[in-house]
């Protein structure tokens, strides 16, 4: 499967998830062909200091989180732990995440996105 680029611009989300502050994010690739199995995104995405993207459960997918810059608080099912450059996170169906920047400068990571 060859996948096109999509947007180059970020787009602006308040309050992701009913979290707090803003996510900017840009779709790199994305394909929804598929909603029952396979890939499904990859973003690029900011998280504004002090902001986060609440917590919420994913009941068909499951989200990689790729840590670039930045520093923060991931929460997996309950457990928070730091995160910083380097870091991954595995958010599996059936489980829930949350991320929140404690950092002074944005949190800086890819999301990539698929259904098994």
């Amino acid at each position: 499967m060859l996948l096109k680029p999509t947007a180059s611009t970020p787009a602006k989300v308040t309050n992701c998830h009913d979290g707090q502050g803003v996510l900017w994010c840009t779709e790199r690739l994305g394909d929804y062909s598929k909603p029952d199995g396979g890939f499904k995104f990859i973003h690029d995405n900011r998280l504004e200091p002090g902001a986060s993207i609440g917590e919420h459960r994913h009941e068909r997918d499951e989200e990689l989180y790729v840590i670039l810059s930045g520093n923060g608080t991931m929460k997996i099912d309950g457990v928070e732990q730091p995160v910083g450059p380097g870091d991954m996170c595995l958010t599996r169906i059936g489980h829930s995440h949350d991320l929140v920047n404690r950092g002074d400068t944005p949190l800086h990571f890819l999301v990539i996105c698929a259904n098994p």
